[in-house]
């Protein structure tokens, strides 16, 4: 999940809302919360599922901040975690606190600043898939939040999630809509580059 730079150095397949089909705008959501009606309970002080529903902007009902609402949900699963650090089911919970922060800033209209916590999810998921390889959620909200964070390495994560879950007729829709960026991202990387229009003097 490597990070990117400034707008001026996006890839063509860079998260920005106002240039994003309005089906690829839902796929964030649809994918988190097919997962989460899967059982995937989120470490937090009160249990959330994973696609849980935020609000825009502070994203915060209280009036605080995103920082406000999300960092006591990851404090406590890291804590959690200290106490069982071998524990794949322990360690991908981590990862579901960051990526739903992620998702919430991104979703506030902030996607590059959401870039670091995406980040932060996927190498709490690469943790989990090193103990537990065939962690279809774990492999799929990986691949998700590299394609969010627009690193290089989401097409190979979301065709590695696409082989992996093909057979899981829990992940379909997921699967779908890997299918649909990866196909995205292939068509960007094949496009021919466009140059400058010089001028004669």
């Amino acid at each position: 999940m490597a990070s990117k730079s400034s707008k001026s150095n996006k890839s063509p397949m860079a998260v920005d809302k106002s240039n994003t089909p309005p089906w690829m705008k839902a796929v964030i959501i649809m994918l988190v919360i097919a997962f989460g009606g899967l059982g995937i309970v989120v470490v937090a002080g009160g249990a959330g599922m994973l696609g849980s529903p935020t609000t825009s902007g502070t994203g915060a009902s209280s009036g605080g901040t995103l920082n406000d609402q999300y960092k006591p949900r990851v404090d406590a699963a890291v804590a959690a975690l200290a106490a069982s650090p071998d524990n794949p089911d322990i360690i991908i919970q981590v990862g579901h606190a960051y990526f739903d922060w992620a998702r919430a800033v991104y979703e506030s209209g902030q996607p590059e600043a959401s870039i670091p916590t995406w980040l932060a999810a996927v190498s709490y998921y690469d943790q989990t898939l090193a103990l537990d390889p065939e962690n279809d959620i774990a492999l799929g909200n990986k691949a998700f939040a590299l394609y969010y964070a627009q690193d290089k390495g989401a097409a190979a994560a979301l065709q590695a999630f696409i082989t992996s879950a093909s057979d899981n007729t829990d992940l379909t829709q997921q699967v779908e809509n890997a299918t649909g960026l990866l196909a995205e991202l292939e068509a960007a990387a094949s496009a021919p580059a466009t140059t400058p229009a010089t001028t004669t003097p």
